[in-house]
């Protein structure tokens, strides 16, 4: 799946002293193209879909009517200002990209602010039922930092769930690990960094996935505090021998 959007290189901004040089451009047609797994160029087929940005992609499948299923963080419009940066927060949508139309239907699973959207790893390229994703402050800050909370979206009930960090303690992207190889999808834990804004510094925290809102299984102070950042990964240990 290739995301072709309105967000293009401007020389206009470059040549007006910005360090980014990327815009929103209204007039690129939005797209989605779809290339077959051993396809060439000539194969593939583009989707019209209204204008937008998407940063990160959950994940996506084919069903079983031949078209692509992908869970998205959507942005109505970005970088149409003179100094760049996310005009709207991020909503968690479904699209279902159709070949055989040309079309991709966009539908909302969740509007509040939210980022970096993250599922059970070995579900890729297949249905899923959970993704987890960051909250995003909701006061007009557009900011991918600040929030302290994370969500839990089950996609078979609509019922997202939400986990509570506390008081100035700002939660990093979080990784699910499963529990082992036949687990259930959120039989695991989440992993990731939160930070203490009080008192500056970073902890390692667990969360059991099944038990969403409870208290962390474990919480690990870190040495130092680690700024804001995101796209960590989990491997088993035998990837790593």
């Amino acid at each position: 799946m290739v995301l072709d959007l309105p967000v293009t290189f401007s020389m206009r901004t470059v040549l007006a002293g910005y360090r980014f040089p990327f815009r929103w451009n209204p007039t690129h047609r939005a797209r989605v193209g779809l290339l077959p797994r051993n396809g060439t160029a000539a194969d593939i087929v583009w989707c019209a879909v209204e204008p937008c940005f998407v940063f990160h992609v959950a994940n996506a499948y084919d069903d079983a009517d031949g078209r692509v299923v992908v869970d998205v963080v959507a942005y109505e419009r970005v970088f149409a200002s003179a100094g760049g940066g996310l005009d709207t927060p991020g909503r968690l949508e479904r699209w279902t990209a159709d070949p055989a139309t040309g079309r991709v239907d966009r539908r909302v699973i969740d509007s509040a602010p939210q980022e970096f959207p993250r599922i059970d790893e070995r579900r890729f390229g297949r249905p899923h039922r959970y993704v987890y994703t960051g909250s995003v402050p909701a006061d007009g800050n557009t900011q991918l930092v600040g929030a302290t909370q994370i969500y839990k979206h089950d996609l078979a009930t609509g019922e997202r769930r939400v986990h509570e960090f506390g008081a100035d303690r700002v939660p990093g992207e979080f990784v699910f690990v499963p529990a082992g190889p036949e687990a259930g999808e959120d039989e695991g834990w989440l992993v990731g960094l939160v930070i203490d804004t009080a008192s500056d510094t970073t902890d390692f925290t667990i969360l059991d996935a099944g038990a969403f809102e409870a208290p962390p299984v474990a919480t690990i102070p870190l040495g130092h505090r680690i700024p804001p950042g995101f796209h960590g990964n989990w491997f088993p240990n035998q990837r790593a021998e």
